[in-house]
């Protein structure tokens, strides 16, 4: 009886191995299937690689079991009971609850996306990128890819189109011969936004564009100015009937207008349809248009009239979200104010109340908040940190006994103190100790030198003339005796060549060419200077009808045998006929 249970027992552990091995296979291969790559998703096999594996062992345990086929038989159950769960709510058939995750914000308003972070706590970076694709104030990207846990974000960064790059540089053809109605889809395709299109009376077929003003490289928002031809004036027609105009774009309309020879007039107003299209005509459509004498009048919207809200009231990313929703441009200024709190708003370059378009551009002042004076180490310390704050300075010198030259003494402001933005910080820089310029007159070389390097002064030395003094003692100096200069300057003594010598001039026969007075000046210069070192001269021809060329001349200032002196400068005239 006993062995009868113990098989009966033995069969039904068997049996419900064996389900739990063929749906753990099923399980296994329905997910293996239905991945699409397995290097990508090896996470969702694992737990049906798992399941099959704990399936494989209950199997061969039952086959094995005698004592424990109940523990076996439970848990086939539940790992029957797993996979049916698992299988179901793989197949949404039964739904959980699941924890949020980060939708797809590609394409969509900004506003949306902030209003969706403002829920949920997280903070919002912003970047804007120009975009030919994505419509401006849209999103373009995120940097937190689409189904991350909320519970997992604290910052997104978001990058908002600002729409197409005007600046972008283009390649445009030679449209010569184009179409006036494929140039303007051409406009529009490439974002050209300053364009012009004439009609003039000329032979070339009508609406044929014949003249362009630039090709080739430029950018977008080039002028850009083609002519297209009316056609022969004879065929132009003086009645035109009037075409609906309402809801097209400027460009489109005023090429209309120009194509058929009707004058027009350009009115702005604001409306809530887009900027620059056509809002209102003053002539109906289908009425009849005297090209000589009617004039149409287009009204063109300027887009949603926005209303300047005070800007002053709001925080800087408050700003920034109502500048993103209503379409317009923004422009930050920076500013040290004593009064005003850091990145607090000051002031804004438009007016409350006033009426804007779309795409103006607001100038937006923020307090950069107080300036407090520091502790500096250095005079170029100060100065490094005085122009990065853009504060004036006045620097003034004064000698010091205990300040190194070259440090500051002392500043207008203490430190810690609140510093007035449009205020001048007074530095006052120590010159150092105090020298009083000795007299040098008398001295040697060396002598002064010995006193300079005493006192702190740099000195120069240069050569004179002969003096009364012995040669290499100092009888000028650049510095007045008694005047106060700072540690290091510098100071120019003069030495003496010496006591001057007298000589008595004496040209000799062999000194002088007859018949050439320059090999005569040419041969004095060097024998005079040898001779008489010291002593200066000057030669100077002169013409004597007497004298041959060559000979000294009677007139001359300096005679042979006159008396000459060392430092002086005498005037010898030398015959040149």
């Amino acid at each position: 009886m006993a062995k009868k249970k113990e098989k009966k027992k033995f069969k039904t552990s068997l049996l419900f191995g064996t389900i739990t091995l063929i749906i753990a296979i099923t399980y296994f291969t329905y997910s293996f299937i239905n991945i699409d790559n397995i290097l990508t998703n090896i996470n969702t096999l694992s737990i049906p690689l798992l399941i099959l594996i704990i399936s494989f062992i209950i199997f061969i345990s039952a086959l094995k079991s005698k004592e424990k086929n109940n523990i076996y038989t439970i848990l086939s159950l539940v790992l029957i009971i797993f996979i049916t769960f698992s299988f179901l709510t793989d197949k949404k058939i039964i739904k959980l609850p699941e924890e949020e995750k980060m939708a797809n914000y590609i394409n969509k308003d900004y506003a949306i996306l902030k209003e969706w972070c403002s829920k949920n706590n997280i903070e919002l970076e912003t970047n804007y990128e120009f975009s030919d694709e994505i419509e401006k104030g849209k999103i373009i990207r995120l940097d937190i890819n689409e189904g991350t846990l909320v519970k997992d974000i604290q910052v997104i960064t978001v990058t908002i189109s600002d729409g197409p790059d005007y600046d972008k540089t283009i390649i445009l053809p030679s449209m010569l011969g184009w179409n006036v109605d494929d140039l303007l889809e051409y406009i529009n395709k490439n974002y050209l936004i300053n364009v012009t299109i004439n009609f003039e009376s000329d032979s070339t077929e009508k609406d044929i564009i014949f003249k362009q003003n630039k090709n080739g490289e430029l950018r977008r928002n080039s002028e850009i100015i083609f002519t297209c031809s009316l056609g022969d004036v004879k065929d132009i027609p003086t009645i035109v009937s009037m075409e609906n105009l309402l809801n097209k774009d400027l460009l489109e309309a005023t090429v209309w207008l120009k194509r058929n020879n009707i004058k027009y007039k350009i009115e702005y107003e604001f409306s809530d349809e887009d900027k620059n299209t056509i809002i209102k005509q003053n002539i109906e459509t289908s009425k009849e248009i005297d090209t000589a004498k009617d004039e149409v009048i287009l009204t063109v919207s300027k887009g949603k009239a926005i209303k300047m809200i005070d800007l002053t009231k709001l925080t800087v990313n408050e700003v920034t979200d109502w500048i993103i929703k209503n379409n317009l441009k923004i422009s930050f200024d920076e500013i040290y104010d004593e009064s005003i709190e850091t990145g607090k708003i000051i002031k804004q370059s438009i007016p409350v109340d006033t009426e804007i378009a779309t795409d103006t551009l607001i100038t937006v002042t923020i307090s950069k908040g107080q300036i407090k004076m520091q502790k500096f180490n250095s005079l170029y310390e100060f100065k490094e940190w005085a122009n990065k704050y853009n504060i004036k300075y006045s620097e003034s010198y004064e000698y010091s006994s205990t300040i190194q030259k070259g440090n500051v003494i002392s500043y207008s402001y203490k430190e810690n103190d609140i510093v007035d933005p449009d205020s001048v910080i007074y530095v006052k820089v120590s010159l150092g100790k105090a020298i009083t310029i000795p007299s040098f007159i008398g001295n040697s070389k060396t002598e002064a030198q010995n006193t300079c390097n005493s006192i702190g002064l740099k000195c120069n030395f240069v050569s004179g003339n002969y003096t009364n003094y012995n040669q290499n003692v100092v009888y000028a100096q650049s510095r007045i005796k008694g005047n106060r200069v700072a540690s290091g300057s510098s100071i120019t003594l003069t030495l003496s060549k010496g006591i001057p010598q007298t000589y008595k001039l004496s040209i000799m026969q062999n000194d002088l060419s007859v018949g050439n007075a320059d090999a005569t000046i040419n041969n004095l210069k060097k024998v005079l200077a040898n001779r008489y070192p010291g002593v200066n001269f000057v030669f100077q021809k002169v013409k004597d009808n007497t004298l041959n060329s060559g000979l000294p001349s009677p007139s001359s200032p300096t005679k042979n045998g006159a008396s000459i002196k060392q430092g002086q400068t005498y005037t010898i005239y030398i015959v040149a006929n």
